[in-house]
């Protein structure tokens, strides 16, 4: 047993350290294809060239001459038996088969339906095997070796792209050099001579003398994708074939596909100019295209639902023919939802936008519409199917405190109830209870527990709640509009302190045609109460000695607010594996009727602390993908807060304060604990103290970090991230203030690396951040790089941050 362990050790070892070359493995004649390059493009990215190789190099660790992945390959492959792994899938499917007939026979319906489960695992897991081998050639690559062939495939492909993109004259040439001992490295150069783009002179169309479509293009025109000026670009063509398409469907022509759309491309011998005609074939059985308009338009609520003995019950309103069993929903709700009528012509988009806002009430488990041509008539079928009425879902998971690597657990669950009232409203009842280990106030190395608690009751209704008409509110419908109402309790227990929050809130959200996403909470109400743990108090008094009045943050209080949250996903950023960007504004004003005078008279401040203030935020996140494996992401935040008023005693809600550090924010500081500015807190003995947490009026952050995949499953990071917090004005903490002089000396820098596991349904994400500047250091001593690991000073080790997701 040892010696088959030592020389499985040393194959490895072998394998990997030879694999870091590549050559090894060659055979006499062949050579590794180490290199390709991209030369001479200046209008055509390189990126988007590299896309076109037939062949690709191995993947290398940054600019090494190491591949480790082709070390997998070749260790997996040592390994690899094809035969066996059939043979042992013949055996697998030949047990199992037999036991799930061995259960069917003795009526054990239910054994056999496992067997079969297990079955498919099996035989899947050792399927994936035989095509693509083991989990180590899975994680790695083949050795890239040259072929000629492949290159030539190569030039040609990149010649008849450039060709594409309106380079007709455009040269590809190869330049292969060999390198490395016996010139056993091939480097590829692909060296390119654009020549001068040819430009579109003029656009015009041919629709076989048929007015109506003459009319239908040439009032879209304007939005056309073709333009004479612009450079030819074949991918346009076939965009503009699309455009064409719809603007067809949403004009009554139900019928029409790309595939009538034609054209023909004229070029100038002697110039390079360029004249293209869009030509609208004929339909083969017909003269002309035939422009269907709605006779009747039906409406089934609930399909999949039967009950013997009984006839669906049909009723109009408003021109739709509704059909159901029971009627359950209220039909003036429906049909500002839908935007099909009799009487207009067919529309593809008023086909999807009664699909897509029907789908948005969340009733459904499926919208499917369907159109009839039987009978000489044209009819829309709209089919929908009930969601369950009930709806509980509930989540177990755990937060990891970083500092003590201690679990946190927490419990989450739902209880949706829809159309409780008939209105197609969705009632909700939550709630969260969940731990985290902390560090004790008094004592620092002392861990103890913090406790959270949530419930909340919501309702949510599909239309804005207010005394609009009703063919106000259809158009509405396209915004996809709800009103939020909602009443909670939140209970925190933390070693400093324990609060409790009862919230009330109503609202409005919706969304238009470009995306903008717009959450407007009309009011925000709360309650808050604190009890202060003793060193916590005696802390904030210490502070209050001093001028600040951070205290009263903790004192009694009633929060109103209103607020407006706008944001746009630009190509579903977070989901998208192509270039995405995400950005939020934020604007928040408390206290606002504060300012009639009747009602600040009639107020008592002795009882309950009241606030007024301001409070704005933008954040904004992009990932640019490139290389093979690599992606550039990028995030900006900034926002102010600001009481106003002799009632807030320059004092905000200790909840609208900003905070920075953390797993999602300057990864090397601890949660909540960077700044304000250069503020430094100490103990006694002049050492830094995180014990409390930092709140500041102004924040900035930003992060910059870089993505690769390493394996399949596996991706690595490197981050820098900056920012802090400040305050308007410097109270009693010297440095903490924000002057446009000396806030970018205040900037922290932090840097680290990263490992995310992808587990499919969710990415857990390590990184490990070490502070580059400290700007509550001295100034001179606050670059910090030489002190990492040392151990001359605290708090300059690793930080290890744990999360769930992305940071951003």
């Amino acid at each position: 047993m040892v010696v088959k362990l030592i020389k499985s050790f040393l194959l490895v070892s072998i394998i990997f350290f030879t694999s870091c070359v590549g050559t090894s493995y060659l055979k006499n004649d062949e050579k590794l294809l180490y290199k390709q390059k991209i030369k001479g493009n200046e209008n055509i990215s390189a990126d988007r060239l590299e896309s076109l190789y037939t062949q690709k190099a191995n993947r290398r660790i940054l600019l090494l001459p190491i591949s480790p992945y082709v070390a997998f390959y070749e260790i997996g492959q040592n390994y690899y038996d094809k035969d066996e792994i059939e043979q042992k899938r013949e055996r697998v499917l030949e047990e199992y088969n037999q036991r799930i007939e061995n259960a069917r026979k003795a009526d054990k319906f239910g054994k056999a339906t496992r067997l079969e489960r297990k079955l498919n695992k099996k035989t899947e897991k050792l399927t994936t095997k035989l095509e693509d081998g083991n989990l180590l050639m899975r994680w790695g690559e083949p050795l890239a070796i040259y072929d000629s062939a492949s290159t030539q495939k190569t030039k040609n492909q990149i010649k008849l792209f450039l060709e594409s993109k309106g380079f007709f004259d455009a040269k590809v040439a190869t330049n292969i050099n060999f390198k490395g001992r016996k010139d056993r490295r091939v480097v590829v150069n692909y060296e390119i001579e654009e020549g001068k783009a040819y430009i579109i002179d003029s656009v015009f169309y041919d629709s076989g003398n048929d007015k109506v479509i003459s009319s239908v293009l040439i009032g879209a025109r304007r939005r056309s994708l073709i333009k004479a000026g612009d450079k030819y670009d074949q991918s346009k063509l076939t965009e503009e074939r699309e455009r064409i398409e719809r603007i067809m469907k949403n004009s009554g022509y139900y019928a029409f596909s790309r595939q009538f759309v034609e054209f023909n491309v004229y070029r100038n011998p002697d110039t390079t100019a360029i004249a293209i005609e869009i030509l609208i074939n004929k339909p083969l059985d017909a003269e002309k295209h035939k422009r269907y308009k709605l006779d009747k338009v039906n409406f089934t609520t609930d399909v999949n639902t039967q009950l013997s003995g009984t006839n669906r019950l049909t009723e109009q309103y408003n021109a739709i023919n509704y059909s159901y069993y029971n009627y359950s929903y209220k039909k003036k709700i429906l049909d500002q939802r839908v935007f099909l009528r009799p009487g207009e012509f067919y529309s593809l988009e008023k086909t999807l936008d009664t699909q897509r806002q029907l789908a948005n009430l969340d009733m459904f488990r499926f919208v499917n519409i369907k159109y009839d041509t039987a009978g000489g008539n044209f009819v829309a079928n709209i089919f929908t199917s009930p969601l369950e009425k009930y709806q509980l879902s509930n989540e177990v998971g755990v937060n990891v405190n970083v500092a003590f690597g201690l679990p946190g657990p927490f419990y989450n669950v739902s209880l949706k109830n829809r159309n409780p009232f008939g209105g197609v409203e969705i009632m909700e009842l939550s709630g969260r209870f969940g731990f985290e280990g902390v560090a004790n106030l008094a004592d620092q190395t002392d861990v103890t527990t913090a406790t959270e608690a949530r419930a909340n009751l919501s309702f949510t209704f599909p239309h804005f709640l207010f005394p609009f008409g009703i063919q106000l509110k259809s158009k509405f419908a396209l915004l996809n509009p709800k009103t939020k109402t909602g009443l909670g309790f939140n209970y925190t227990d933390r070693p400093e302190y324990e609060r409790s929050n009862l919230n009330g809130s109503f609202g409005y959200s919706w969304q238009n045609k470009k995306r903008w996403m717009f959450d407007l909470t009309v009011a925000d109400v709360n309650f808050i109460d604190s009890e202060l743990q003793k060193e916590f108090r005696d802390a904030l008094e210490e502070r209050t000695r001093f001028g600040n009045q951070l205290r009263r943050s903790f004192q009694p209080s009633f929060v109103s607010s209103s607020s407006i949250n706008i944001s746009k996903n630009f190509n579903n950023y977070g989901q998208a594996k192509s270039q995405a960007s995400y950005i939020k504004f934020f604007v928040e004003t408390g206290g606002t009727l504060l300012n009639i005078k009747g009602i600040r008279e009639n107020i008592n401040e002795d009882s309950l602390s009241y606030f007024q203030f301001l409070k704005a935020s933008i954040d904004y996140r992009t990932y640019i993908p490139y290389g093979k494996e690599s992606t550039f992401a990028y995030r900006f935040h900034v926002g102010v807060a600001k009481p106003y008023g002799d009632i807030s005693q320059d004092i905000l809600p200790y909840e609208k304060y900003y905070f920075a550090g953390g797993s999602n924010s300057i990864r090397a500081w601890a949660p909540r604990r960077l700044g304000p500015g250069s503020y430094v807190n100490t103990d006694e003995e002049g050492n830094f103290t995180y014990n409390l947490e930092q709140p500041g009026e102004i924040i900035f952050e930003t992060s910059v970090e870089v993505r690769r995949n390493l394996i399949n499953f596996l991706d690595g990071a490197l981050f820098i991230d900056a920012g802090n917090v400040w305050y308007f004005s410097e109270n009693q903490n010297p440095g903490s203030n924000f002057e446009l002089d000396k806030f970018y000396k205040q900037i922290a820098i932090g840097t680290g690396f990263g490992l995310r596991i992808d587990f499919s349904f969710l990415i857990l994400r390590f990184d490990f951040a070490f502070k580059v500047y400290d700007p509550a250091r001295s100034p001179g001593e606050r670059w910090t790089i030489n002190e990492w690991n040392l151990g001359t000073r605290q708090n300059y080790g690793p930080a290890l941050n744990i999360g769930i997701g992305y940071p951003f």
